[in-house]
């Protein structure tokens, strides 16, 4: 079984024991640097090139993050097997591999890869309780070597319950079978910053911006911090969620961390984007959330 955990910084709280088939995996930096150098373990680096090639964790594969969340983007491909099956065979991955993924992004970009290889049918996926300019702080190893990866092939199985489409975000809406969560700024949902054709927010969607659910080194806020704020959105451990924010990584910090305390979490990955541009899709102005958050 691949155990991916992606390397950028993780929640304190244990996993939910009530049966759930979480996802959303963690690793302390102790528990990493323990474990660089295993046989079958695979480390991959989100960040851009120049900061790869100025330092990285021992044995780290550089990932091209920019080019992947293009790829994402692009119409249709996240339905496209034969295209992600290529993308990820250079990256060494067999059925026995260990991998975790870390960034210096806050969470964003390490959590786009968490939710990206989880949808491709990674079995069990995480994130590491801290991103790489703390690692380095803290003067964990760090070196400029880059390693040999043999290509593997890799059988891409799309996890459906990891993804939600238009469709199933207005049918959410009409029907109240998932609480929609906007992990965007206030100004994007209540309208004041506008990047599609329309500004606002899906009507019924409340609001949890990612940024609030991590401190500045990428860290997640420990558990008794953050379900009183779930508590008062109305989210409650077990009821279907949908995050959702411009283009999928924002959404993905929202969704680690609702898998995290209970909540099975989609992630309409596409998001504003996609419902922003949309002519029937039905937008909400104002509703400003509280800006304490």
């Amino acid at each position: 079984m691949i155990k991916l955990v992606i390397a950028s910084i993780a929640l304190s709280a244990p996993l939910p024991d009530d049966g759930s088939d979480s996802a959303a995996c963690l690793l302390t930096f102790d528990e990493l640097q323990a474990r660089l150098g295993d046989q079958g373990f695979r480390l991959l680096d989100v960040r851009p090139r120049p900061q790869y090639d100025a330092g990285h964790l021992p044995g780290a594969v550089w990932v091209d993050a920019k080019a992947v969340e293009a790829l994402a983007a692009r119409p249709g491909a996240l339905a496209d097997r034969e295209v992600w099956q290529r993308w990820i065979a250079p990256l060494g991955i067999g059925p026995e591999t260990e991998v975790y993924v870390y960034d210096a992004n806050r969470q964003k970009d390490a959590a786009r890869f968490w939710w990206l290889l989880s949808y491709l049918g990674i079995d069990e996926v995480g994130l590491i309780d801290g991103g790489f300019p703390l690692w380095q702080e803290q003067g964990r190893p760090v070196t400029t070597e880059v390693p040999t990866v043999e290509p593997r092939p890799f059988r891409v199985q799309f996890r459906r319950d990891r993804h939600a489409t238009r469709e199933e975000v207005l049918r959410a809406v009409e029907e109240g079978s998932a609480q929609v969560v906007d992990a965007r700024s206030v100004a994007e949902y209540v309208g004041e910053q506008v990047r599609s054709k329309k500004g606002g927010h899906v009507p019924t969607a409340c609001h949890l911006e990612w940024a609030t659910l991590v401190d500045e080194h990428g860290r997640f806020l420990p558990e008794d911090a953050i379900r009183p704020r779930m508590k008062a959105l109305g989210l409650e451990p077990g009821r279907p969620v949908i995050t959702h924010c411009q283009s999928g990584g924002r959404a993905s910090v929202d969704a680690f961390v609702l898998e995290r305390l209970g909540l099975p979490a989609q992630n309409y990955y596409l998001g504003w984007s996609d419902w922003g541009n949309a002519a029937g899709a039905p937008v909400e102005r104002g509703g400003a959330p509280d800006r304490e958050e």
